[in-house]
C-alpha cells in the first residue's frame, strides 16, 4: 500500500514546517501549498489522501478553496480538516457547511492533531474499498443480469416447442423470482394421444431453472418415439439421473390422453395435485403422488408404473404444483388441494382456471407467494385430436 500524501494549506512558513515535521514522524508524505489557489493547481496535479486547511489566508481563503475542492474532487471523498485560530461557533459552523469534515482550533495539540489524521485516513481507506467493494458488486451484477438473460432466452425457446395455446387447454405459470422452476410441456402424436408434463424443479430461479433444461429436452425428444407414458417417465428419469447434480430433482406428473381408445395414463412422481373432474363438475379421479420425483431414483430401481382409466367427453383435467397446495397465508394455513377443489366448484364449467386463482390471492390475503406456481386445465374431447 503506497504511503499516504497530506497536503497542508497555510501561509505561515513555520506552522508548514512545524507540521511537515510531524507528519513526517508518522510515516506520511507531506506536501505543501501557501494558499486556496496554490491548493486547487497542486490537486489538480496530484489528489492527496488527506488535506489541512487554514482559513485565513491571501488570494483565495479556506473556506472557498474547500468548496471549489469539493466540486473538483466530485464523488471521491479527500477528508479536510480545518486548522485556525477561529474557534467562534460560527466559523467551525461555515467550515462544515463548505465542506470541512473536522476543526481544529490554534494552537493545535500535536497528539489531538495525529489522532485526528489516523482516524480520517482509516475512514477514507474505508471508503475507498466500500466504493471497490461496489464496483465489484455492479459489475457482478451486470453480468449476472445478461447471463440470466441469455438463459431466459433459452427456456422460453425451449418452451417455445410445447404448442399450449389451444382451445382445449388454459394454464399459468408464475415464477418466485425472474426464472421459473416450474415448466409445462405439452405435444400430441399422429397415432391419437396427447401428452403432458407438469414438473417442479427442486428450488426456484436460475438454478432450478437450469434443472428444466434437461427435463424439457427429454419429454420432447422422446415423445417423437412414440413411448408409452410408463417408458416416458423411464427415459426423462435416466437423462436427469444421469445429467442432474446430486440433491437436484424434478418433481413431475407426466400424462397421456389417448383420444382414440378416450383412455388417459398418468405417472406421478412428486406432484400435490393431479385432478380429472366430470363434465357436471364432480371430482371423478384423484391422482396424488404415488412415485419419488425423477432423477432421484437410478434406472434399475426406477418404477415406471402408470394408472390408466378412461374418460368421457367434457371430462376436465387439473393439475398443480405445490407453489399452489402449499401457498400460506399470514396464519401458516395452506391452500391445498381442497382450496382447489372449492374454487373448481365456484368457477365451473367457464371460468375454473381464473377461480383457483382468485381464490388463492383471497387465501393469501397480501402475503407473498415464496415458490413458482404452475397450473394446468386440459379439457377432454375428441376434437382436440391430433391439435399441434
Amino acid at each position: 500500500m503506497p504511503t499516504p500524501t497530506i497536503l497542508m494549506v497555510d501561509d505561515s512558513e513555520t506552522n508548514r514546517k512545524l507540521t511537515g515535521k510531524l507528519i513526517a514522524r508518522l510515516g506520511y508524505r507531506c506536501t505543501f501549498a501557501v494558499n486556496g489557489v496554490d491548493a486547487l493547481a497542486a490537486c489538480e496535479t496530484e489528489r492527496p489522501d488527506l488535506i489541512l486547511m487554514d482559513v485565513s489566508m491571501p488570494e483565495m481563503d479556506g473556506l472557498e478553496a474547500t468548496a471549489k475542492l469539493r466540486s473538483l474532487f466530485g464523488e471521491d471523498w479527500i477528508p479536510i480538516i480545518f486548522l485556525t485560530s477561529h474557534n467562534e461557533l460560527s466559523s467551525i459552523i461555515a467550515g462544515l457547511a463548505a465542506g470541512g469534515d473536522d476543526y481544529l482550533s490554534k494552537p493545535v495539540h500535536f497528539d489531538l492533531l495525529c489522532a485526528k489524521i489516523k482516524v480520517f485516513l482509516r475512514i477514507a481507506d474505508m471508503k475507498r474499498q466500500i466504493g471497490r467493494d461496489a464496483a465489484r458488486l455492479e459489475k457482478y451484477y451486470e453480468d449476472n443480469e445478461a447471463e440470466q438473460a441469455l438463459a431466459l432466452e433459452l427456456l422460453q425457446r425451449l418452451s417455445q416447442r410445447s404448442s399450449i395455446a389451444l382451445p382445449h387447454i388454459w394454464h399459468r405459470l408464475s415464477p418466485a423470482e425472474n426464472f421459473s422452476g416450474d415448466l409445462i410441456c405439452r405435444a400430441a402424436t399422429p397415432s391419437g394421444a396427447e401428452h403432458f408434463m407438469l414438473a417442479d424443479c427442486t428450488g426456484h430461479g436460475l438454478t432450478a431453472a437450469i434443472s428444466a433444461l434437461p427435463a424439457i429436452d427429454g419429454f420432447h425428444e422422446l415423445v417423437q418415439q412414440y413411448l408409452s407414458t410408463s417408458l416416458l417417465a423411464s427415459g426423462i428419469n435416466k437423462k436427469l439421473n444421469t445429467l442432474l447434480p446430486t440433491g437436484r430433482f424434478v418433481a413431475a406428473a407426466l400424462v397421456s390422453i389417448d383420444y382414440t381408445a378416450r383412455t388417459l395414463s398418468v405417472w406421478n412422481g412428486g406432484i400435490p395435485c393431479v385432478l380429472l373432474f366430470s363434465a357436471n363438475g364432480e371430482v371423478r379421479e384423484e391422482l396424488p403422488s404415488f412415485h419419488p420425483p425423477l432423477g432421484i431414483l437410478s434406472e434399475d430401481t426406477f418404477d415406471p408404473t402408470v394408472k390408466t382409466f378412461g374418460w368421457s367427453e367434457g371430462d376436465v383435467l387439473i393439475m398443480s404444483s405445490d407453489g399452489i397446495t402449499e401457498a400460506s397465508n399470514d396464519t401458516a394455513a395452506m391452500f391445498g388441494v381442497g382450496g382447489i377443489k372449492a374454487a373448481v366448484r365456484k368457477g365451473w364449467p367457464d371460468k375454473v382456471g381464473p377461480s383457483i386463482l382468485d381464490a388463492l390471492t383471497e387465501h393469501l390475503h397480501g402475503a407473498v407467494l415464496q415458490d413458482d406456481v404452475s397450473l394446468l386445465m386440459v379439457r377432454c374431447q375428441t376434437s382436440a385430436y391430433g391439435t399441434g
